[in-house]
């Protein structure tokens, strides 16, 4: 099959599922084509960016209000963005088999991947946003798959000597201008009950994710009193569901499955055998301000299509959620937990939005010191702060920042503390 009849293959792919979506009963206006003036109002309070990449070179169209802005790409080509993103997916596959003989290899291809980023679209894309400190973008194709918001440069001035796009905007993607309209008037909805689902033992014999249990306990401290822990064999799709229907915010720290041929079929695990699968999702009608997806795969979408595509972020947007943190790879436990703690503390205890409350928090645990995190985290338990849990999660995180070096910085590398990306308002 030549290159142009997979593009084909491709697309009917992409019509087929968003036509079965829209055989569901209130999705009837999926995905659908939106309008000028759909595009120019979701442009409104943030500049929306689209990114695309051509055969002969790439292009930015940034629309804020009623401006619309080209910035030209011209090494943006189509092939460049599929070999680099080939590269990324086949070095990511390889160290989520060998996570110790593969790190190396990993850190390497990411730290390479997000300086091309920088070099060929998101520097120029920054140029042209210079007055602006937040952005949304539409990455078509594979573009949406590889990390925008760590696309970095040399810089003598920043703590690591890099700056990051993430240093210039708060970052959100979104798959079209609709969703994002739809997804700010949800996020206006009060939020007050917290559902944590935790690791559910796995009849298939899946690892244990060694930093649950510290991400439910921060998630937790975020609601006092208004949270439901389902762990265990509690942790099954019928309990998932039901709790769901009530929450305002959920926090799945679990394992998931991103279906590449079959989008609607991604899906979280669930206790023993059960599965919580997009299409099941959107049938729940739900109400949430914010899902964070702390699981392997549950950004990534299926990389045979070639334009929107449909993946459990962008697939939550239209199922009633209005924001989604998601792991965009396979996430390192260690610095998962303080990058948590910090994120639910800016956003529920200073009240900062839930997408810079994540950028923050990133930029935190990438730029503080060792010792400046170890001596922060020792005055809010001294200080009693309730956003912080006493347990043993939380002294074992200060045991560990203990034995580092206080001047050096142990998260600092992109792998990570820039493996969320943000979807929606």
């Amino acid at each position: 099959m030549d290159r142009f009849e997979e593009i084909r293959a491709a697309r009917r792919e992409l019509d087929a599922v968003v036509e079965e979506i829209r055989q569901l009963e209130g999705f009837e206006g999926f995905l659908p084509e939106p309008t000028e003036q759909d595009v120019h109002g979701a442009a409104g309070e943030q500049p929306l960016v689209y990114l695309s990449a051509a055969e002969r070179g790439g292009v930015a169209l940034v629309v804020h209000g009623g401006d619309v802005r080209p910035v030209e790409l011209p090494r943006l080509t189509a092939d460049a963005v599929r070999t680099r993103f080939q590269t990324h997916d086949d070095t990511h596959t390889a160290y989520r088999a060998d996570r110790v003989g593969r790190l190396t290899e990993w850190e390497k291809s990411l730290e390479d991947t997000a300086k091309w980023l920088w070099d060929d679209l998101m520097g120029p894309v920054c140029a042209a946003l210079s007055d602006a400190d937040e952005a949304v973008l539409v990455a078509g194709g594979l573009l949406g798959l590889l990390p925008l918001h760590a696309a970095w440069t040399q810089d003598a001035t920043a703590p690591t000597g890099r700056r990051h796009v993430l240093d210039d905007l708060v970052v959100s993607y979104v798959p079209n201008a609709r969703s994002l309209t739809t997804a700010r008037a949800l996020a206006r909805r009060p939020v007050e009950h917290l559902l944590v689902v935790v690791d559910p033992p796995r009849d298939d014999g899946r690892d244990p994710l060694g930093a649950a249990e510290s991400e439910a306990r921060a998630a937790a401290a975020a609601f006092p009193g208004r949270t439901r822990v389902l762990r265990g064999p509690e942790a099954n799709a019928r309990a998932t569901r039901e709790a769901l229907a009530v929450a305002d915010a959920a926090h799945f720290a679990c394992h998931g499955r991103a279906d590449l041929l079959t989008p609607l079929d991604s899906r979280l695990l669930l206790a023993g055998s059960d599965t919580l699968r997009l299409r099941d999702l959107l049938e729940l009608r739900l109400r949430l301000r914010l899902a964070v997806l702390s699981a392997c795969e549950t950004f990534r979408p299926g990389t045979v299509l070639p334009d929107e595509v449909v993946s459990l972020p962008s697939g939550l947007l239209q199922a009633g959620v209005a924001g989604v943190a998601a792991a965009m790879w396979s996430l390192p436990d260690e610095p998962t937990a303080p990058l948590l703690i910090d994120f639910y503390r800016r956003w529920r205890t200073e009240g900062v939005s839930a997408a810079r409350a994540l950028r923050d928090a990133q930029v935190w645990l990438r730029d503080a010191t060792d010792g400046q995190k170890l001596a922060f985290f020792q005055q809010a338990l001294d200080a009693g702060e309730p956003w912080l849990p006493r347990d043993e999660t939380t002294e074992g995180l200060l045991l560990m920042l203990e034995f580092q070096e206080p001047g050096g910085r142990c998260f600092d590398t992109l792998h990570s503390w820039a493996g969320f990306g943000y979807f929606g308002a």
